[in-house]
Parts: C-alpha cells; sequence; structure tokens
C-alpha cells in the first residue's frame, strides 16, 4: 500500500510547523523541541528541503529556517520528490508521465493487462498529490476530491 516515509512525514511536520511563524527564522533545535524529534533527522530533513528550493538556511547564532515560497505554493508532490528523489508511483511501470516506460524492469510488461487502468490511477494520484499543498496542512479538515472519478476502461 502506498505509505509516506518518515522524512517525508517529518518533512511535512517541519514545514508546517515553519509555515506557522509568518516570515520569522525558526531555528532547526526548536523545530525538533516542539515535534518531539530528533535534532540530527530534522537537521537532514531541512538540508534536503533547503538544497531544492522549498525553504531558506540563514546560518549564524540567530539563523534559522524560512519557506521559500508561499505555502500554497509548495505541493505535497513537491515535497515528496525532494525527500525521496522521485515522485510517488504505484507499480515500477507507470511513472505517468510515460505510459510506454521503456526502464520497467517487469517482466510481464509487453503483455500486462493492469498497465493502463493503473495509468489512470497513477495520474489521479498524481493530480491528487499536486493539489495539496502546505496551506492545506496549516487548516483542518483538508477534503480533496479528485473529478471525473468515474473511470471506464475497456479491455
Amino acid at each position: 500500500m502506498l505509505r509516506f516515509t518518515k522524512k517525508t512525514e517529518y518533512a511535512l511536520l517541519s514545514l508546517q510547523y515553519i509555515a506557522t511563524k509568518d516570515g520569522t527564522l525558526v531555528p532547526a533545535k526548536e523545530i525538533a523541541d516542539a515535534l518531539g524529534l530528533s535534532f540530527e533527522i530534522i537537521a537532514k530533513v531541512l538540508h534536503l528541503l533547503g538544497k531544492n528550493g522549498l525553504i531558506q538556511s540563514i546560518q549564524g547564532a540567530q539563523g534559522g529556517y524560512l519557506l521559500n515560497k508561499h505555502p500554497r505554493l509548495i505541493s505535497l508532490s513537491d515535497v515528496i520528490t525532494v525527500i525521496e528523489g522521485k515522485p510517488s508511483q504505484l507499480v515500477e511501470c507507470v511513472s505517468g508521465d510515460d505510459p510506454d516506460d521503456t526502464q520497467c524492469s517487469c517482466t510481464v510488461f509487453s503483455n500486462c493487462t493492469i498497465k493502463d487502468p493503473m495509468t489512470i490511477i497513477q495520474k489521479k494520484m498524481d493530480e491528487m498529490l499536486q493539489s495539496i499543498t502546505i496551506q492545506d496542512f496549516l487548516h483542518t479538515p483538508v477534503f480533496h476530491s479528485v473529478q471525473d472519478s468515474t473511470v471506464t476502461i475497456e479491455l
């Protein structure tokens, strides 16, 4: 089943925390303490987020972290891609962008009967992950519906 890694969860928690500080520099130690998480893990996650442009790191005694973009411009998909190094993918042969994935090592790829339905599911999931933003994590509850969820597939 699709499941976020702990690093992705910690990244979301960190971004949510930073977003609640309204442009105030937030030290990594404060984030770790507030979330009850290891400073070392939070520091690694913040490094990845900064290296990939989602947050800005200000060095020094009074330093800390700021969001590089407005929370509504940072999607869940962006965070997953930064932390995991690739977008979320349901099955190996369906990336959402290339239905005829030539990099797939699946032995039944050419005769696969679920590739087309999985491509549709992957695209819907990609749309949903792109539509949810850090801004949504600031207001609960969050309800998103995938438009046109009725799918007819002829095989």
